[in-house]
């Protein structure tokens, strides 16, 4: 008897397998398309390539909603898709811009004119700065927290995971140093930011 049901079950679960395969391919070929079948049906192609434009998207953005609207049979107007892309890329290339794409931590995409460039890199860099300092400034504020919680518990007596009292005693006296250590980074940290910030806005 079991020699017939064992191989049922490998099926049926085979069969499970294969339709939450093709679920998730499903799901993850809409997650990627550009646009929806409602934006494809609309088209309108310069308020699109403006959006484009405004993030700082290549010319070959064009060819994936070509693939998003493929479905819907519409093709994208090129010519008005790259008219709204350039009035974007005007948003784009601009030194507040590059600063605050850095400021997310990315680099600025090169789309913008050769006669710009050397300001908008270094805006870019500026920002690119504020997003390392931030990012340090979060992990030391985490870092300071665990280490007042592990000041808190040794004072009052817990062992935490030191094998011996003379350890424990021993991390207790080096903690206030490591405390100061880190809230003077935060300090440093924090000015950095601000004149990074004051620079930014003259």
């Amino acid at each position: 008897m079991w020699h017939l049901i064992w191989p049922l079950r490998q099926r049926l679960e085979f069969r499970l397998t294969q339709r939450l395969a093709i679920l998730g391919s499903i799901y993850l070929l809409s997650a990627c398309a550009t646009l929806t079948k409602q934006e494809c049906m609309v088209g309108d192609w310069q308020a699109i390539g403006y959006n484009d434009g405004v993030v700082g998207y290549y010319s070959d953005r064009l060819a994936s909603h070509a693939k998003a609207c493929a479905k819907t049979s519409v093709t994208p107007d090129y010519q008005l898709w790259e008219r709204g892309r350039q009035l974007g890329l005007k948003q784009y290339c601009t030194v507040t811009s590059a600063y605050n794409v850095g400021r997310r931590g990315r680099k600025l995409n090169n789309v913008c004119p050769i006669a710009l460039a050397s300001s908008l890199q270094v805006a870019n860099q500026k920002g690119l700065d504020y997003y390392a300092l931030d990012s340090q400034l979060d992990k030391d504020k985490r870092l300071l927290k665990t280490a007042e919680e592990e000041f808190k518990k040794l004072k009052n007596g817990e062992m935490l995971d030191f094998e011996t009292e003379k350890e424990a005693r021993a991390r207790l006296l080096s903690l206030p140093i490591e405390l100061r250590d880190i809230e003077h980074r935060i300090y440093n940290t924090q000015k950095q930011l601000a004149l990074l910030n004051q620079m930014n806005s003259d």
